[in-house]
């Protein structure tokens, strides 16, 4: 019984000091002197956290600036930007370019490097490139990467067509509304068929903003305003009426 008793003191004791030497040289000092490649590792991951976050605030800050450079300036930084897009791990800052790049979506280079990061693997970073080169408020740019564009109205149709995420097919689709050309009426004119109603109405959506008709979900109006037939329009409801005073303002 005695021996057990001390036991428990000992124990007591020692848990007394380690606590004691804890307070005194730190709460990790027992961790640190056990595994030291621990405390390595946390001071690189903090180093990490902070180069991240500033180089977040960099690009941003370049984005807000960009589309007011000179000529020559915005060819600079679109450049290092490809070279950036190029080796760049992190989606979130191949985003962050994909955005500054939007600023400036009227520069040829520019839409160079949007349309190969097309093909991104990351689905966040493609729906990026989709509003950088709808042409759009959503772009954002200075100038339209719309409907004379070639290179970006080929991007899109190839990503409403073949990308593997349904929600940058839809995105891609509704922005060739800005991308008004025969080869993107014929593509749309099909999607008016596609089994997804989504896609129908995307598809819808893009031929209201690039014909001008209001033709709604009525997909066979759509589909005989594209037959060369002269289809009225129906009568605009009172909400309706109103939801176009606003956005005429």
């Amino acid at each position: 019984m005695a021996s057990s008793n001390n036991r428990l003191v000992y124990l007591a004791i020692a848990w007394v000091c380690t606590f004691c030497v804890g307070c005194t040289d730190g709460p990790f000092f027992q961790l640190k002197k056990i595994n030291p490649y621990l405390q390595r590792q946390w001071k690189k991951d903090r180093e990490k956290a902070v180069v991240f976050s500033q180089r977040v605030e960099e690009m941003r800050l370049l984005r807000g600036q960009i589309g007011t450079m000179p000529e020559e300036d915005q060819a600079y930084w679109i450049g290092k930007l490809g070279e950036i897009v190029k080796t760049e791990t992190s989606p979130e800052l191949r985003r962050e370019a994909v955005l500054t790049l939007a600023q400036v979506n009227q520069q040829p280079e520019s839409v160079t490097i949007l349309s190969q990061l097309s093909k991104d693997k990351n689905d966040k970073v493609r729906l990026a490139v989709v509003a950088a080169l709808s042409g759009g408020k959503d772009g954002a740019g200075k100038g339209s990467a719309g409907s004379n564009d070639g290179v970006s109205t080929a991007t899109l149709l190839a990503m409403a067509t073949s990308d593997a995420n349904n929600n940058v097919r839809l995105s891609a689709t509704r922005a060739l509304g800005s991308h008004d050309t025969p080869q993107v009426r014929e593509f749309l004119g099909k999607q008016l068929d596609d089994r997804n109603i989504a896609m129908r109405f995307q598809a819808s959506q893009a031929l209201e903003q690039m014909t001008g008709k209001r033709y709604g979900g009525d997909i066979d109006a759509w589909r005989s305003y594209l037959a060369g037939q002269d289809i009225p329009e129906p009568k605009a409801s009172f909400a309706q009426s109103i939801e176009s005073l606003f956005l005429r303002r």
